[in-house]
């Protein structure tokens, strides 16, 4: 049997890109407290201006074909990037900072896919049943290199989102590289309404519910209390839940998920530049003590590991799968005053125990490797199965 909890509409590409902004996965919302959080930005030192101009006056004097000042402000924007090491540090021009100040309520559509970044390339995590995506022929693993002629060797992934959503009815074009192939393959997809839903869950066996949270919004929390309440009737005396591919979402609405099962405690702790460490922690409301075992893998990223780092911190669940994205950082965008923006790390998340995530990921207690596809059937599926035996082991 399949249930589902409150459905939403899926005003982005899918649900691996839910990241706001991922900006990184987790999302800062209304529950932090942001005031004083900005700097003073200092004026740039004159050695770097002086020094960034003489290269310019150079290039204008004797460049075979000097570029447009232009092209040198956003060379020059990169390269100070670049100088951070910081993965996620972008540059946006006028037209691409657009993409990200859009209005999505209920206007944006997308195509049905689930996508992420690796090594610096955006790749189709899995592609939506019933969805344009999936009628066009997308497949997992596909790694995005062009939209609508646009070829780049690397795209940031919330470009990729906002690029990818438009107007329901309109066209995008998506040009991937598949396996080892040398030419790309060329896909148009017309946009569309995506309705997924929040939680989905069933028995697995007589003894252990079953329930795979998709992503963590204002109702996840919710949908998951009145589902395990549900299953509990049918009889479930232990859970499995399944973060498996869920990128995040809002940091708040992971502490809410992680107090269903924490009782007290710190959940999560965030640490900044030249600031004390803050922390979240858990809020009254637990509602079950059944023991719980999680599945993640390697797109199990940002809320995702700060729900499973607290309740493997903890002792409250068992991990299973693989070792999970390592997205533990927050971006932040800045607009620039000539147009366009910024986007790079402000923040890093670490587990109540104060391990890092980010970069590093959370090894599992119980590692199962498993290609992506194998999900699709129960039969292939080892993962879900070991699982499975776990939390009926959990109730001996």
């Amino acid at each position: 049997m399949k249930r589902a909890g409150t459905y939403f509409a899926l005003t982005f590409v899918g649900l691996m890109v839910l990241a706001a902004a991922f900006l990184g996965g987790v999302i800062f919302d209304q529950t932090v407290d942001w005031s004083g959080w900005f700097r003073t930005v200092p004026e740039p030192g004159p050695r770097i201006g002086n020094r960034v101009d003489e290269v310019r006056r150079l290039l204008e004097r004797e460049a075979l074909a000097p570029s447009s000042e232009e092209s040198m402000t956003a060379g020059s924007v990169r390269g100070l990037l670049e100088s951070l090491d910081d993965p996620y540090a972008a540059y946006l021009d006028e037209k691409h900072f657009e993409y990200f100040n859009e209005q999505t309520g209920g206007e944006f559509f997308g195509v049905g896919i689930n996508i992420a970044e690796r090594d610096g390339v955006v790749y189709v995590v899995s592609v939506m049943e019933g969805t344009p995506a999936e009628a066009a022929g997308l497949q997992a693993e596909d790694e995005i290199v062009s939209i609508d002629g646009e070829s780049r060797d690397r795209w940031d992934i919330d470009e990729v989102v906002t690029r990818v959503r438009g107007p329901e009815g309109t066209e995008v074009e998506l040009g991937v590289r598949r396996g080892d192939e040398d030419d790309l393959v060329m896909f148009t997809i017309v946009r569309a309404q995506i309705d997924i839903p929040n939680v989905l869950s069933r028995m697995a066996d007589d003894e252990v519910g079953y329930v795979r949270l998709l992503t963590f919004n204002q109702k996840s929390a919710e949908d998951l209390t009145e589902e395990i309440a549900e299953l509990e009737v049918e009889g479930a005396t232990s859970f499995v839940l399944d973060l498996r591919d869920n990128p995040g979402g809002l940091l708040s609405s992971a502490v809410e998920v992680a107090s269903l099962f924490i009782e007290d405690g710190v959940i999560v702790r965030v640490e900044e530049r030249d600031r004390p460490q803050t922390e979240q922690r858990a809020r009254p409301g637990t509602v079950t003590e059944a023991p719980l075992v999680l599945l993640v893998n390697g797109n199990s990223a940002s809320a995702s590991e700060v729900l499973a780092g607290a309740l493997q911190d903890y002792g409250r669940a068992t991990l299973v799968g693989e070792q999970t994205f390592g997205k533990g950082s927050v971006q932040t965008v800045e607009q620039l005053s000539w147009g366009g923006g910024v986007k790079f790390t402000i923040a890093h998340y670490l587990t109540p125990q104060s391990r890092v995530i980010d970069g590093v990921g959370l090894a599992p207690d119980v590692v199962v490797e498993m290609e992506l596809a194998d999900q699709a059937d129960d039969s292939t599926d080892v993962q879900l199965r070991r699982a499975v035996e776990e939390a009926r082991r959990a109730t001996r």
